[in-house]
C-alpha cells in the first residue's frame, strides 16, 4: 500500500509521538518519582532536624535545672555527717573528741554502736484531746469536731507520710570538767550544725540550782557534808554520760550532664 504524503506526515507524527511517550515512561518518569522520593526524604529529614533541635533548645535548661537539684541536695546532705566519720569508729572518736578538747572536758570512756540503716520520724505536736468519745457525744452540731479536725490536720498529715531511711550510730560518752566546762560541752554539741540527737543526759556531782539546794537544806535542818561542799564549788569536778545518735548518708554522686 502506497502512502501519500499526507499520511507520510501523520504517520511521522504517531512515531516521534510514540517515541516521545517511550522516552518519558523509559527515562523522564523514573528521574520524576526520583525526584518526588527525594522532596518526601528532604521534608522528613527537615521534620526531624527540626525535632533534634527542639530537643537541643531543651537540654541546657534541662542541665541546668540537674545542676540546681543537685547542688540543693547535696547542701541539704552536708547538714549530715560525714559517712566516712561514721563508717569508721576512729573518726568519730576524732569528732567528739574536738568538743571535748574546745571545752576543757576529759573524756573518760567512748563507745560506738555499728553502722546501722534506720528509719527517721517527722517531728510533729498532737495536740492531746481528753475523752474524745465524750466530746463527740456533746457535739451534736459537730462544731468542736471540726475544730479538733482542723487543729490535728498538721499533725495527721505528717502522721502518715512515709518515713525516709537513713544510716546512724549510737555513741555513749562519759566526760569529766568543772560545771562550768560541762555546761559548755554540752551547749556545743547542742548547737554544732550536724544531725546529731542527744537521747539522754546523766550528770553527777552536780548541784544545778545552788540557792535551791541550799533552801531545801535549811528547811530540813540539814548541814552540808564535806562532799557536798566541794559539789557547791565553782572548780567542782562533775561527770557527765551522755547518749547520741549521729545521722549520716552517702554522698550523692554528681550528675553527668555531659553523657552522650
Amino acid at each position: 500500500m502506497k502512502l501519500n504524503y499526507r499520511d507520510k506526515i501523520i504517520l511521522g507524527a504517531l512515531l516521534a509521538f510514540v517515541v516521545l511517550l517511550g522516552g518519558f515512561f523509559l527515562l523522564i518518569k523514573p528521574k520524576y518519582t526520583e525526584i518526588k522520593d527525594n522532596k518526601d526524604a528532604l521534608l522528613s529529614a527537615e521534620q526531624e532536624k527540626a525535632e533534634v533541635e527542639a530537643k537541643i533548645a531543651e537540654i541546657e535548661p534541662l542541665k541546668s535545672q540537674i545542676k540546681k537539684t543537685y547542688d540543693e541536695t547535696t547542701e541539704l546532705t552536708n547538714d549530715f555527717v560525714a559517712y566516712n566519720d561514721l563508717f569508721n569508729v576512729r573518726k568519730i572518736d576524732q569528732y567528739m573528741q574536738s568538743f571535748a578538747e574546745d571545752n576543757e572536758v576529759k573524756i573518760t570512756s567512748m563507745n560506738a554502736s555499728g553502722l546501722n540503716s534506720s528509719t527517721i520520724d517527722y517531728y510533729y505536736f498532737t495536740p492531746p484531746v481528753v475523752g474524745e468519745e465524750l466530746k463527740k457525744a456533746s457535739d451534736l452540731n459537730g462544731d468542736k469536731m471540726k475544730v479538733q479536725s482542723e487543729e490535728m490536720a498538721e499533725s495527721d498529715a505528717l502522721k502518715a507520710r512515709t518515713k525516709e531511711n537513713i544510716l546512724s550510730t549510737t555513741y555513749t560518752i562519759s566526760v569529766t570538767g568543772t560545771k562550768e566546762n560541762i555546761w559548755n560541752y554540752l551547749k556545743a554539741i547542742e548547737e554544732q550544725d550536724k544531725a546529731i540527737t542527744i537521747n539522754s543526759i546523766s550528770l553527777n556531782g552536780l548541784i544545778i540550782d545552788v540557792d535551791q539546794y541550799k533552801k531545801q537544806l535549811d528547811f530540813l535542818d540539814t548541814e552540808l557534808t564535806e562532799e557536798q561542799e566541794k559539789m557547791l564549788e565553782d572548780d567542782a569536778e562533775a561527770t557527765a554520760q551522755l547518749n547520741l545518735t549521729l545521722y549520716s548518708v552517702y554522698d550523692l554522686a554528681e550528675p553527668n550532664v555531659e553523657a552522650d
